[in-house]
Formats: C-alpha cells, structure tokens, sequence
C-alpha cells in the first residue's frame, strides 16, 4: 500500500471543532469534522502497533478513549451470531429450519409463500425481510403480531420486501432479521437474550459489556460516551446522552409499556427488546478482545451465503458485494476493497447509528486485525472515501492502521 505519511501530514491539521485548543487533539485530524475517534490495530505477531483514541465531551459523559463504552451499531449482529452458532453445532438449532415452524408462526413472505425463512437466510440478510415503517417493535408488543398484521397492510405496511425481491436470492440489509435470531436463541435455550450473551460470551472473557446496557457494570455505564450529530454547528446527542443505573437496560418501549418492568418480558415476544441488531455498548478496548476471540473460532461464519451478479440485492452505493453469516466479505465489489489489494482476506462487519461508525475486522490469513470508531458523522448526504464506499474518516483510520502494520 503507498506510504500514509502524506496524507496523516495533511489531516493532522485538521483538528475537529469539537477539541479547539486541545494540544494532544491531533489523532482527531484523522477522522476530520468527527466528535470522536479510536483505532486500536496488531500486526500478524499480535503486538498493538496503533493505539489511540480522542474527543469530545459531551455533558457529563465521559471523554472518548480506548476504555470508554459506546454503542457499537452493527458490529453487534456479529457478536450476537458468534452465540448463536455454537446452538447450530450442537443440532439444538438447523441453519435451514423453517423459523416460523419455531416460533409458532407461519412467518413466510405474502408473495412468496414458497421459500421458507431459515436462520441461513435471516443471518445473511436473504429472508425477504425489511425494517418496516414503525420499525423497531417495541417492549411489550409480540414481533410475530406485527409481522402478520403486515401482511394485509399496503406495501406489507414496508417488513416485506416487494414482491420482485425473491427471498434466498435478493440480498437487503435489515435489523429485523437479527431481531428474529435473538427470540430464535432464546425458544433453544429457555433464556433472556441478553442473559445469554452475559453467560456463554461475556462472563466467560471477563467483559464487563452487555446489550442494551444490561449487565455492564455502573462503574462501566460512568466512562460511557454519548452518541451525537452536528445539526447547525451544535453537537447534538442521539442516544446514551442520558443511562440507567445499573442494573436496569435501556429497551424501546411499546406506548402501553411505559412504566412496565423488563422483568415482565416474555422469551421469544421481542428480540428487538435487547437490541441484537445493534445495542451492544462496549470499549474500543474490548473490541479488540473481541476480534482476537472471534478470529480464532468463527469460520463457520465466513463462508460466503451471497455475492453480487449486477441484480440480486441491494448493495448499499457499493457498501456491500459479499456476505457470510452476519460477516462482511470485502473485496468483492468495486468499492468495498476497504484493504486494499488484500481485501478478500479480510473478515468482520461494520456499525452504523446514531453517528457512530463502526468496525471489527481481521486478516483470516496472517492473523492482523483493525477495530475502529468514529462519531459525529452526518446521517445523510455523506461524503465516500476516494477509492471505496467507506467514509472518509473510516477510511482513513483503516489506512493508517495498515500503514502501521508494514
């Protein structure tokens, strides 16, 4: 890859507003106009070679570091299906069952009754599903109830796809999918989404994390950093602005729900409730953990379940050309080579919410690996990267990360 030395000159003078005057600021000329920005990146020996973070303080949340939790957006989608696979394994679940022969639903597209909605197709964004107009549902409303009542709405009131959209062929990005994983994990195993993630994932590594802020400890909740977007010059927060004392979560709420307990929910209602799709709130510290653990043992998520032929899905302006089981595949496309020439040797998914953007990454061949964050980004008319689909901040981290590896 060509020397960065250039371009980290030329972006180390463009301080973000959200810093003036601050002299150690500068790692924020990387990710320019952001409110905040972290990278922590190892070479193929496993030796951090990158590790810095910086930004703004927003109220009385903490000032971004590398311990410093956040959300992760949808990173968590592969977190969660890390989880779930080892139920595939152990025959518990069938990547290829009909899912709504499990959750007690005849959960199959209006006009394609044909093709039956599997955990396969859910987790590689081919069900034929889509976030709909109300999305998400809320705490104390069943996700099945909405998804049938859909069916007899105009435009499948927008959780379906149109009809010209087979499912198992067109790929289309949605939260819902995963929102049906999480109720899949706990019909298989008789616990709270959440919990479960808490007991087989976290616990067991010693990450004080946890979705939706359930489990992470009040000392955690304490260095957290808010979401924010620029809206006419003002930093302006998004989420986590304001969170619960610990123990309690921070769930989406039905109106008639208001003031009911989380305690009251019901396994399988909801899996929007502990957000899958993207509520996950860790560290940048704590992604790298999670990239040396998911790099070790979660090949059975990278084979690839689509690939871009010019018409079966929607790529997202080019964000998207290969997908395995809730993992990216870069390298596919014309604009997602995020690694350059190397790029189909890399593995792991991207986040983007509430201005966070997000990725956990890994070389599946030489073992490097590259966790960022970035936030502040403006949530439409973004500016693209000059050579891929990534913004520039993105990708300007990614390729200093590399650099630093050479």
């Amino acid at each position: 890859m060509t020397s960065g030395i250039s371009r980290r000159a030329t972006l180390a003078g463009m301080v973000a507003a959200a810093c003036p005057g601050r002299a150690h600021a500068d790692f924020l000329g990387h990710a320019p106009g952001m409110f905040a920005a972290g990278v922590i990146a190892r070479d193929m020996r496993g030796r951090v070679v990158l590790q810095e973070a910086d930004g703004g303080v927003f109220g009385s949340r903490a000032r971004f570091g590398v311990e410093a939790a956040f959300r992760v957006a949808s990173v968590s989608k592969m977190i969660a299906t890390f989880a779930f696979m080892p139920l595939v394994r152990a025959g518990r679940i069938g990547l290829d069952d009909d899912v709504g022969a499990i959750v007690g639903d005849d959960l199959r597209h209006p006009a394609h009754r044909d093709v039956a909605i599997t955990p396969r197709l859910l987790l590689a964004h081919l069900s034929g599903l889509r976030n709909g107009a109300d999305y998400p549902v809320g705490f104390g409303r069943r996700l099945a109830d909405r998804l049938r009542a859909a069916r007899d709405e105009a435009d499948y009131g927008e959780w379906y796809a149109p009809d010209g959209e087979r499912p198992g062929r067109y790929f289309a990005y949605a939260d819902v999918n995963y929102a049906l994983v999480a109720g899949l994990m706990e019909s298989a195993t008789g616990v709270r989404f959440d919990r479960y993630m808490r007991e087989k994932v976290f616990a067991p590594h010693g990450l004080d994390i946890g979705f939706n802020w359930s489990g992470v400890s009040q000392r955690k909740r304490d260095r957290a950093a808010a979401a924010v977007r620029n809206f006419d010059g003002v930093w302006t927060a998004q989420i986590d602005d304001a969170i619960p004392q610990a123990p309690d979560p921070l769930v989406p709420r039905a109106p008639e729900a208001a003031s009911t307990s989380v305690d009251a929910y019901r396994l399988g209602d909801n899996g929007f409730v502990f957000g899958p799709q993207g509520g996950l709130r860790l560290s940048l510290a704590d992604m790298d953990r999670l990239v040396r653990i998911l790099r070790r043992d979660s090949e059975d998520m990278a084979g690839l379940q689509w690939v871009h032929d010019g018409t079966n899905g929607n790529t997202e302006s080019g964000f998207y050309a290969a997908y395995g089981l809730a993992m990216q595949r870069p390298g596919f496309g014309a604009l997602d080579g995020f690694f350059g020439a190397e790029s189909r040797d890399w593995r792991g998914h991207c986040g983007d919410a509430y201005g966070w953007m997000t990725g956990m990454f890994w070389n599946a061949r030489d073992g490097r690996s590259i966790v960022y964050a970035v936030n502040g980004m403006q949530e439409f008319q973004r500016p693209r990267a000059e050579r891929t689909a990534l913004t520039p901040p993105e990708q300007a981290l990614i390729d200093l990360a590399l650099d630093r590896m050479n």
